[in-house]
């Protein structure tokens, strides 16, 4: 399918220029407390003991029995402490309350968003440290991952995805349905659906870098009908430059109500990123906790 081959490229873009489109007193995600206070917050189960190491000289969390440093961000066990400098932080965005309109978008941000300059960005970006996710998905290699994928129905359709999501969606499924009941925009939303994408396997070359799809932590509602309207910056912005112009009523959105449904367990909506995807959800329950907080991006 197309789309899973370009996936990876707009979240890393979207992280890259989220970081550069907010000032720092907006974005607060340099601050070690807030941060991992946000980890043990959204995973009690696997991250605990926010501590101080005075022999490293860092504040670390405990994931699964393993140390893991601040590290000004990277989070990294204590054997990679010295390859800081190779990483970027794991929070380097934060997910706005809402949809960013381009009526409110600067020249410089119009100019960020401009593919050229993307691109640019894109291949002088670093990759992320992947251990906070191998010690809470199990999943280093692409055998230890599907190991862990499961293959169920969910919403009419066949999906793949991570055990441990599983439970999660299965919560959002129910609410959707008992929504739909009383509910014909919800009910309709569920009638046009056509696919729904989970599980990918898909690596960057060179790089340990994933797009949440290749840990089984990201699914993709493709509706029917959706080319009468757009869903994917990047396949628009192959034949229009002015593709950060295009106002949300004329993208593709599920409703509402299904978002924060999403939302509620952990699910953050690719529709709300400056380089949106619209059917696109993925598990970063620590972002929408940030964002609990009153953390969010603001322009």
């Amino acid at each position: 399918m197309v789309y899973r081959t370009l996936c990876c490229t707009g979240i890393i873009l979207f992280t890259i220029l989220s970081s550069l489109a907010a000032e720092p007193a907006q974005r607060q995600t340099d601050n070690p407390h807030i941060i991992l206070r946000s980890l043990v917050t959204a995973y009690p189960e696997q991250v605990t003991d926010i501590d101080y190491d005075f022999d490293v000289g860092d504040w670390y969390v405990s994931v699964n029995g393993t140390r893991l440093y601040w590290a000004e961000g990277r989070l990294l066990p204590r054997n990679e402490l010295h390859r800081i400098s190779e990483w970027r932080p794991y929070v380097d965005y934060l997910y706005p309350d809402k949809i960013p309109h381009p009526e409110d978008f600067s020249p410089d941000l119009l100019e960020q968003l401009n593919s050229r300059v993307l691109e640019v960005r894109r291949s002088n970006a670093k990759p992320y440290n992947i251990t906070l996710y191998d010690l809470l998905y199990d999943g280093a290699t692409r055998r230890r991952i599907e190991a862990n994928i499961i293959r169920e129905d969910y919403l009419g359709k066949r999906v793949s995805a991570h055990r441990a999501i599983f439970p999660r969606l299965r919560v959002i499924e129910s609410r959707i349905y008992e929504l739909a009941a009383r509910d014909q925009e919800v009910r309709e939303f569920l009638d046009n659906i056509q696919s729904i994408e989970g599980y990918n396997w898909r690596e960057v070359a060179d790089r340990p870098l994933r797009s949440n799809h290749s840990w089984g932590l990201a699914i993709d509602i493709m509706p029917r009908g959706w080319k009468n309207k757009n869903i994917y910056w990047h396949w628009i912005s192959q034949f229009n430059d002015e593709w950060m112009l295009i106002p949300p009523d004329r993208r593709w959105a599920p409703p509402d109500k299904v978002i924060e449904i999403f939302e509620t367990e952990g699910f953050i909506w690719g529709g709300k990123w400056l380089l949106w995807d619209t059917i696109h959800f993925e598990y970063r329950p620590e972002l929408l906790v940030l964002q609990r907080w009153g953390y969010v991006r603001e322009e």
